[in-house]
């Protein structure tokens, strides 16, 4: 019931003009119901006089296709199909009589115009609406359309500014408000055994809290758990066990002129270069979220020749990811978004004769890699602080990475971590090799000095290779190989070297790695499933610890039925042997809508697992799981039971997803054994207004305001509006545009919204403030009639004296006098006016109070006396 209009934070263009003119869509469905033709086409006011002075009736505001009444509009704007802002655009007559958006050069060149290149634009007054665009800038126009209130221009891409697409608005990225925010999870859970009549519990309580808080640009985060345990029985002395822990406490903000984040506190380094190094200081870093999705990572360059102002579309793994038109003469194109690590572009340049051209691009990509000419760099000093030890040497450190792109498909990297008795120098280099996927390789160099021990030096080379082959439908998502000398010491090495392992550590964790292999690779067998292969091998300096993984499946699904079948080996040669693990297991779920179109069973499947290892052992668990229509709700029922004496168990689990909340909780039952856990997560935001739930937050969110209008859902996240007309939209995308939208068909009675959609910007770990203003009042539709009969087609109706803040209300009266309007007070006064001429307008008193509404039909029904 509410147009689905997009709203920007952005005022940056706004005209602030006192006069806007809203329309309800079902007061434009009940006159373009009566009314509709092509521009050059007039229509006869005749036809709807209905014996009347045709003269009464004044449609030349809507006599063109698209045409408006003047104005000032609240429209969404495209560029060459592309969605580009929302703002207040007014619309009047220009000089040949039609009403059209006022457009100015300023605001041509905010939505990508090359005003300054354009000889016929770059001497106009920048703030002087221009008064015919397709004679300005050939073969363009600009196109509204009213019940979309969505205005369309249209510009040859030689009158665009270059890369446009690629740029972002810094301006626009919003910071939020203050505000104290937390993420919570808690675990409760209780086990109980009986052996020989004795029996034994434990209880087991963690709670984990994510907290937070923002006041302008700073975020201050950290992280706490509590631990409990308590355990006793018939055989055992009661225990109790507390432990709460603080860790990854710090305060960052952005840097956007260096499009970068600075942090202070407890962090960890990044591991593109060195690996990742815990600590507690100061941190500076790149940002790479801060660039337009287009320059993130790395694509290549795609270059070719147009013979006329060619539609170049780019192709990856069958989706176009890029199309635009070029000039004639040579071109590049810089800006593609990447689409994963690697997949060829398959480029198709149409010409205006039509005549088609295509050729490929090689395209394969790690992870280090960048475009050409962009950077990324860390500078962090601090404390070593963490590892896997009791404790540690704790070592001051300075740290320093940089990465760059250079032509041809090159990146080059490298850094250097410095502390007292320790040194580490870095230098490596990644480059797409076209049709061979793409590698990397570099080289770290370390220099360690130990109590009573002379300088150690040692290096550790690594390389790493990634491949997408799409003519045999095999990839190669990640493979490295890592060899370090005998002497090589990581940073994480030199701290933890001669300290005592914590408890909770395997035992080879303190072993220095000498080299290290891993890979992943894929295999596609089209409509037949497919193949998927993971191996790791790690080996150790001064032990004869090795450590083996091979993981290999096979996976498809046949009439909706899905199956699985995969080998795990895991194997651990030295450090006491350790036993070899090798594990087989077939996987089996049917839909139970297969043998029924009961609307019940749409979401329950019956499920099977086989499990058999090299011990001979085998489990078999069988069950049925489901979930509600919504999927707010899903159970499970699982038996299992062994070949080998193991004990069978019963297991039930349960869970719900909630706007505020989810919860799991779970029972398992056999013989000796019984097992109850339940389990709770959410987030909360503290703001000016109060406190509001919602689900577990991301890193930036919206805090949804709409007052008035309780039980709405919200579009984003799966939130409903409390009793207060807040919600959280708990997951942005940071300096990004994120839509906000409320569902006008959840509003309450008797509550509209001027639009249902808001654009916001947020900063990383905002909570942006997504503000709906809500018209609280009748739904009316009203006849009004005068002395002469009904008010004509075509006259405009709006609320006078409406109150401070409303938004206005305005409506066009339909056939037969009627008009629709939304959010009107008990009594009040219409202004009806179908001309400018005193005789052409007169008032409406009207009084709502007492009048029939019912659930089925929230719309008042009355009429009103024009006078």
């Amino acid at each position: 019931m509410n147009t689905a209009e997009k709203y920007s934070l952005s005022d940056k263009y706004r005209a602030g003009k006192t006069r806007r003119f809203r329309l309800h869509p079902l007061s434009l469905l009940l006159m373009m119901g009566s009314t509709s033709g092509w521009a050059e086409d007039y229509f006869d006011p005749g036809l709807l006089s209905l014996g009347r002075d045709v003269q009464d009736v004044d449609l030349s505001q809507f006599a063109e296709a698209g045409s408006v009444a003047e104005g000032d509009y609240l429209v969404t704007i495209f560029v060459n199909q592309n969605e580009a802002t929302t703002q207040m655009v007014e619309f009047s007559r220009n000089n040949k009589g039609l009403i059209a958006p006022e457009l100015t050069p300023d605001l041509l060149e905010t939505l990508g115009v090359n005003v300054n290149n354009l000889p016929a634009l770059k001497d106009l007054p920048k703030d002087k609406p221009v008064e015919d665009l397709p004679a300005l800038i050939p073969d363009a126009f600009a196109r509204f359309n009213l019940s979309k209130l969505r205005l369309d221009i249209s510009v040859p891409q030689v009158a665009m500014q270059p890369n446009i697409n690629s740029r972002i608005d810094t301006e626009l990225w919003d910071d939020g408000i203050p505000a104290l925010l937390a993420n919570y999870s808690l675990s409760l859970g209780r086990n109980e055994q009986t052996s020989n009549q004795n029996e034994a519990y434990s209880n087991n309580l963690f709670a984990n809290i994510n907290a937070g808080a923002n006041v302008g640009p700073w975020r201050l985060r950290s992280t706490i758990t509590q631990t409990s345990v308590s355990s006793g029985g018939d055989n055992r002395t009661h225990e109790n066990r507390d432990h709460t822990q603080f860790s990854n406490t710090n305060m960052f903000r952005d840097i956007r002129g260096l499009r970068s984040t600075v942090l202070m506190g407890e962090s960890s380094s990044g591991s593109e270069v060195f690996d990742s190094v815990p600590f507690r200081g100061i941190q500076l870093s790149s940002n790479e979220q801060m660039l337009p999705n287009r320059l993130r990572g790395f694509a290549p360059v795609v270059s070719g020749i147009a013979s006329s102002n060619a539609r170049v579309t780019i192709r990856q793994n069958g989706h176009v990811v890029y199309e635009t038109f070029v000039a004639p003469g040579p071109f590049e194109i810089k800006d593609i978004y990447q689409a994963g690590m690697s997949g060829d572009l398959d480029v198709t340049v149409t010409e205006t004769d039509g005549s088609i051209r295509n050729f490929v691009v090689p395209f394969s990509s790690l992870p280090v890699m960048l475009r050409p000419g962009s950077l990324k760099y860390e500078i962090t000093a601090g404390r070593y602080d963490g590892g896997v030890t009791v404790d540690s040497r704790q070592a001051d450190f300075a740290l320093g990475t940089l990465i760059y792109g250079l032509p041809k498909n090159i990146t080059l990297y490298g850094g250097a971590l410095v502390a007292q008795d320790y040194t580490s120098l870095t230098a490596g280099s990644g480059v797409s090799l076209g049709p061979a996927g793409a590698l990397s390789a570099d080289m770290t160099q370390s220099s360690a000095r130990f109590e009573s021990s002379t300088k150690q030096t040692g290096e550790s080379y690594r390389l790493r290779y990634s491949k997408n082959m799409l003519s045999t439908g095999t990839s190669f998502d990640l493979t490295a190989l890592r060899y370090s000398t005998r002497n090589y010491y990581s940073f994480n090495d030199f701290n933890d070297a001669g300290y005592q392992l914590r408890d909770d550590q395997t035992p080879w964790r303190l072993d220095r790695q000498r080299s290290s292999f891993q890979t992943q690779i894929n295999q596609q067998l089209g409509n037949s499933g497919s193949l998927s292969l993971r191996a790791a091998q790690d080996d150790y300096w001064g032990s004869d610890t090795k450590r083996t993984s091979l993981a290999a499946g096979y996976s498809g699904s046949y009439r909706g039925v899905s199956y699985g079948l995969f080998y795990t080996i895991d194997q651990m040669k030295g450090q006491g042997n350790w036993p070899e693990n090798r594990q087989a297991s077939l996987n089996i779920s049917i839909p139970l809508n297969v043998f029924s179109n009961s609307s019940k069973l749409q979401n329950t499947y019956a499920s099977t697992q086989v499990t058999h290892d090299n011990n001979g052992r085998s489990q078999t668990q069988a069950g049925v799981t489901g979930s509600s229509a919504e999927g707010a709700f899903n159970y499970g029922m699982m038996e299992s039971w062994g070949n080998q004496g193991q004990v069978s168990n019963s297991n039930l689990n349960m869970g719900y997803q909630g706007s505020k909340v989810s919860l799991n909780s779970g029972y398992s039952y056999s013989t000796d054994s019984r097992a109850m856990n339940i389990n709770a997560s959410g987030g909360m935001i503290a703001h000016s207004q109060g406190v509001t739930l919602s689900r577990t937050l991301g890193s930036s969110m919206a805090l949804v305001s709409a007052p008035g209008a309780a039980g709405v859902n919200v579009t984003n996240g799966g939130a409903i509006t409390d009793g207060h007309g807040y919600a959280v939209a708990p997951y942005l995308s940071d300096y990004a545009k994120n839509s906000i939208g409320l569902d006008p068909a959840s509003l309450p009675e008797n509550v509209d919204l001027p639009y249902s959609n808001l654009n916001v910007y947020p900063t990383k770990g905002a909570v942006v403030k997504a503000d709906f203003k809500t018209r609280l009042g009748y739904q009316v539709l009203m006849t009004l009639n005068k002395s002469e009969g009904a008010v004509p087609f075509g006259a405009t109706v709006s609320l006078v004296d409406h109150s401070e803040g409303q938004e206005d209300n305005a409506g066009i009266v339909s056939d037969m006098g009627q008009v629709y309007l939304t959010g009107l007070p008990e009594e009040g006064v219409l202004l009806v006016s179908w001309g400018k001429s005193a005789d052409k307008q007169c008032h409406v008193d009207f009084n709502l109070k007492g009048l029939a509404v019912s659930p089925q039909m929230p719309i008042i029904q009355t009429k009103g006396e024009c006078r």
